[in-house]
């Protein structure tokens, strides 16, 4: 085996627990969401919720919330609900904020020790952040598809395939986009701690952004620089297609975000 491909299996081999883990954990609550959902369905619960909305509640909702308030909402909502999003945002994080802890503990100095290119310190993370959020988001799909074929009651509709795969796609785009710019931090940091706590605090500013900019108008204005603005769930779920914006921004963050990774990186000085 080649160093770049013996530094990626030694990065997934240490991180396999933690993903792995995740990846299981979030699959089963996929699996679980299918069997509350089922229950609520059997016992007509759907339908004495939207009965107990009042009118003016409805409109004001709109159709979000009924589509939300159905057996398919209820399943999707693994895929949007923010513990969730916080929870894989940290993971995208952590996988993306190796480099700093190698340059922390001294094992940079043993990698570089031998044959190889500098810049594959981060093509490796690279890879390990794609592979990460590939394996999560498949296990958070194949626990939605086993709880449906298995708990799914009869006469259920199921969610689309192509509104799974949009929120799934969405999802691994937003955690892409800050394994990025975590990588880029990282790139530059000399601490581990203080590369995850930085991009923590921007994924933190990022949300509170674009929450302010749903519900205030001078804020609306520059919401547009969070990129949880182009994580748009609820709208495909009301029956909306994936928007081409969102994939080109999220895409275009994380790309430029391993562009200056890389840049970063070949350029600091490695000495502690």
């Amino acid at each position: 085996m080649s160093g770049p491909v013996l530094l990626l299996a030694h990065s997934l081999k240490r991180m396999r627990t933690l993903v792995l883990s995740m990846g299981a954990l979030l699959g089963a609550f996929q699996v679980v969401l299918v069997l509350v959902a089922g229950s609520i369905q059997r016992s007509g619960g759907f339908e004495q919720l939207s009965a107990l909305l009042p009118p003016f509640a409805r409109e004001m909702m709109g159709p979000s919330m009924t589509s939300f308030m159905s057996f398919g909402g209820i399943v999707c909502l693994g895929y949007f609900h923010l513990v969730v999003i916080a929870a894989l945002v940290g993971l995208s994080i952590a996988v993306a904020t190796v480099p700093a802890s190698e340059v922390e503990t001294g094992f940079i100095d043993l990698v570089l020790s031998r044959p190889l290119a500098r810049h594959w310190i981060i093509t490796r993370s690279m890879a390990a952040v794609i592979l990460s959020i590939a394996t999560v988001i498949g296990l958070m799909m194949l626990g939605t598809w086993v709880g449906l074929s298995m708990l799914a009651p009869p006469g259920a509709e199921w969610p689309s395939a192509k509104l799974v795969g949009s929120l799934a796609l969405n999802l691994g785009l937003l955690m892409l986009c800050w394994g990025g710019m975590a990588l880029a931090i990282g790139s530059a940091a000399r601490r581990r701690s203080v590369a995850g706590g930085c991009t923590a605090v921007l994924a933190l500013a990022g949300f509170l952004l674009d929450y302010v900019g749903r519900l205030w108008n001078p804020a609306a204005r520059v919401a547009w620089l969070s990129p949880f603005r182009y994580y748009s769930s609820f709208d495909m779920i009301v029956g909306g297609s994936l928007p081409a914006k969102n994939v080109e921004v999220l895409c275009g963050v994380a790309l430029a975000g391993f562009i200056a990774a890389h840049w970063l990186f070949a350029r600091r000085d490695l000495a502690r």
